[in-house]
């Protein structure tokens, strides 16, 4: 059994359910588990290289104004290849390769006998519901109950931990992107909820909310957690001084009581995979660190907590 995968997420749900060995391609965003970095990409993105949010993000407005695909998918690696499951998303065209231009790419160069997955989640119990439907599709079930399981005791846990401490509800923003700002929609609300939280700016189970200064400052968040899809801690630190530019800090709690983290957005929260479960756990810890302290020596490498000024915390 031939497998391709054409997203990260998509990958590391293979990876989970014991199908390494069956990856014949992935795309050139998978980076996890690292055992998999050198297997063929299948794609590669037609942005170009751009030093900040605000470049990227008019260089994808504008391939999508042009009806560019902002993915390239190679085609001659794909026949080759010939796989014969093919997964990718029917989510988001900025994420990952578009699925009609997957649908397309078989129809031309592979035929019936190459079945395409997609993955489509919206929200957090989805993500569960799609590692589901890719076990029993490829044979896996045992390895997916394990991983439900897992999940489910996890996810217990916050909420015993929770109401065994009963701690202040706080209200949490989730920042996506820096210029536009841009708010985390589709799960991320449950996972505040989940957490002990309340969200701000967003809707569940929508789209990432392009917010304004005035929505920003009608706004008074608790928490705020900075995790710009695709992007590591160390692009995200990059931008941090544009990113004060176009939020009014000062005026919001979280500044005020230094609970303001930036989170490796790249690993963690837009990837809709078995780590979406690290990701509720490094959520709790933020909301409330000092009910989930030991989540911090879990994740230390992943998040990092701002000072006053915004400045770096040795957390």
């Amino acid at each position: 059994m031939k497998i391709v995968t054409l997203l990260p997420s998509a990958t590391e749900i293979i990876c989970k359910l014991g199908l390494e060995k069956n990856l014949t391609g992935i795309s050139h965003e998978c980076d996890f588990p690292s055992s998999i970095r050198n297997l063929p990409k299948l794609t590669s993105s037609s942005i170009g290289e751009y030093r900040n949010s605000a470049e990227i993000h008019l260089s994808v407005e504008k391939l999508l104004k042009d009806s560019i695909s902002i993915y390239n998918l190679n085609l001659e690696l794909l026949e080759s290849l010939r796989p014969d499951y093919l997964i990718t998303q029917n989510l988001c065209d900025v994420c990952a390769v578009s699925f009609n231009q997957v649908e397309d790419a078989c129809k031309q160069i592979l035929g019936p006998e190459t079945k395409i997955i997609p993955l489509q989640p919206q929200r957090f119990n989805d993500i569960s519901e799609d590692v589901r439907r890719v076990a029993q599709e490829l044979g896996s079930v045992p390895a997916y109950e394990m991983f439900k399981a897992d999940m489910e005791q996890r996810i217990k846990y916050i909420s015993k931990t929770l109401t065994d401490h009963q701690p202040k509800k706080q209200s949490v923003l989730t920042i996506e992107w820096f210029d536009p700002v841009m708010i985390g929609g589709l799960w991320i609300p449950e996972m505040i909820n989940i957490a002990g939280g309340s969200y701000l700016l967003a809707s569940v189970g929508g789209n990432a909310f392009t917010a304004t200064w005035d929505n920003l400052t009608k706004i008074n968040p608790d928490v705020v957690i900075i995790k710009p899809c695709g992007f590591k801690l160390d692009q995200t630190l990059q931008e941090l001084e544009a990113l004060k530019k176009n939020i009014p800090w000062e005026g919001w709690t979280a500044y005020q009581e230094m609970k303001v983290f930036i989170v490796d957005g790249n690993a963690y929260f837009n990837r809709s995979g078995p780590r979406i479960i690290d990701s509720l756990e490094i959520l709790a810890y933020c909301i409330h660190p000092e009910v989930f302290s030991e989540f911090l020596k879990k994740y230390r490498h992943a998040l990092i907590r701002l000072e006053a000024d915004l400045k770096l915390s040795s957390n």
